[in-house]
C-alpha cells in the first residue's frame, strides 16, 4: 500500500568507530523520526520508508557499523545482510536478529563490492561511510565510495554528520573521464568523445556524404528557425485582415453642423470574437488593433 513516503535504501561501511549518540542524533534529524519512547525505540519517520543493508563479516562489521545497526533496530526498520561468511565479536548480533535468515541474508564472496552492487539495484540508494582519524577511509571502504561516486550512488560520511563524499575526499582515486571542450577552427565550440573504441577512417567519398548530410541538417534547422520567428508576424497579419472585414459601426448621419465637436470612442478588435468592443479602462493589450468611431 502506498504511504505518501520516500524509499531510501542506506547501506554501511567503514572500519572506524562512531559514537552512538552522533548516530543517533544526525540519522534521527536528517530522515525526520520520531521520538523515543519508554523503551528506548524510536518513532518512524513521516517523510521516509527506510531500508538497511548491513555487513556481516570479520572486516565489515566495525564497532561503528554495529552502532548503525543498533539504531536500526531501535528505529524498527527492516534490514538485509550481506555475509562473507567470517565472524567477529559484532556479527552475531547482526545476523540473529534478521526477520527471516533465509530471504534476509545474502552469502557473498566480498562484502563491499555486493553493498554497492545492491544499493545499485535499489530504489533512492545512499552509501554512508566511516572515517577514520584524519578524515581517511581504509581501503576496501575507500573502494567502495569510489565505486558508487562513478556509479551515481551518493555518499555520506556519518562521521562527519553526513558529509557529502567527493572525489576530492579519495585522494588515491580517479574521478571518470569527462568529454572535454574542443575549439574547432572556426571557433565553434566541441566536445571531444573519450571511447575506447576504435577510430573510424572515412573515404573520400563517405566524408563528402557526410559532409553534405551535415550541412542539409543545418539548412533544414535553420528554415525551421525562420518559420518559428515569423509566426508572431504572420499571426498579427491574420488579425489585422480579420478587423478589417469585421462588421463596421453605422456612420451617423451629417446634421450639418460642422461646428459641433464629433464625440469618439476607442475601440479594441477581439480576436476571439471577431467583433470590434468598446476598450475599457487601462492600456490597451500589446498588439491589439485598435481604432476610434464616432458615437
Amino acid at each position: 500500500m502506498a504511504t505518501g513516503k520516500r524509499t531510501v535504501t542506506l547501506g554501511i561501511l567503514g572500519a572506524a568507530e562512531v559514537a552512538r549518540s552522533l548516530v543517533v542524533d544526525v540519522l534521527n534529524d536528517h530522515f525526520s523520526l520520531g521520538p523515543e519512547d519508554a523503551e528506548g525505540y524510536f518513532g518512524p519517520s513521516d517523510k521516509y520508508e527506510l531500508h538497511m543493508l548491513i555487513p556481516a563479516g570479520q572486516d565489515a562489521t566495525s564497532a561503528g557499523v554495529h552502532a548503525v545497526w543498533e539504531w536500526a533496530v531501535r528505529c524498527e526498520l527492516p534490514y538485509k545482510v550481506l555475509w562473507d561468511e567470517t565472524t567477529n565479536e559484532h556479527t552475531d548480533d547482526v545476523l540473529h536478529n534478521v526477520v527471516n535468515p533465509e530471504d534476509d541474508t545474502a552469502i557473498v564472496a566480498d562484502v563491499h563490492k555486493a553493498m554497492v552492487e545492491r544499493l545499485g539495484q535499489s530504489q533512492n540508494p545512499m552509501l554512508l561511510v566511516l572515517s577514520e582519524e584524519g578524515a581517511t577511509y581504509e581501503p576496501p571502504t575507500a573502494e567502495a565510495a569510489a565505486t558508487a561516486l562513478r556509479e551515481g550512488i551518493p555518499v555520506h560520511d556519518l562521521s562527519r554528520a553526513l558529509l557529502e563524499v567527493t572525489w576530492r575526499h579519495l585522494p588515491d582515486h580517479e574521478p571518470p573521464e569527462e568529454p572535454a571542450l574542443e575549439v574547432e577552427p572556426d571557433g565553434q565550440m566541441a566536445l571531444t568523445v573519450v571511447s575506447d573504441t576504435p577510430d573510424v577512417t572515412l573515404t573520400a567519398g563517405e566524408a563528402v556524404a557526410l559532409n553534405r548530410t551535415l550541412i542539409e541538417a543545418e539548412t533544414f534547422l535553420d528554415g525551421l528557425a525562420g518559420l518559428v520567428h515569423g509566426t508572431d508576424g504572420l499571426r498579427q497579419s491574420f488579425v489585422h485582415g480579420r478587423s478589417l472585414l469585421a462588421p463596421r459601426p453605422e456612420t451617423p448621419a451629417d446634421t450639418g453642423d460642422d461646428e459641433k465637436p464629433k464625440k469618439t470612442r476607442l475601440e479594441i478588435f477581439n480576436a476571439e470574437t471577431n467583433q470590434w468592443e468598446p476598450a475599457g479602462r487601462g492600456r490597451p493589450p500589446k498588439g491589439a488593433q485598435k481604432r476610434r468611431v464616432q458615437v
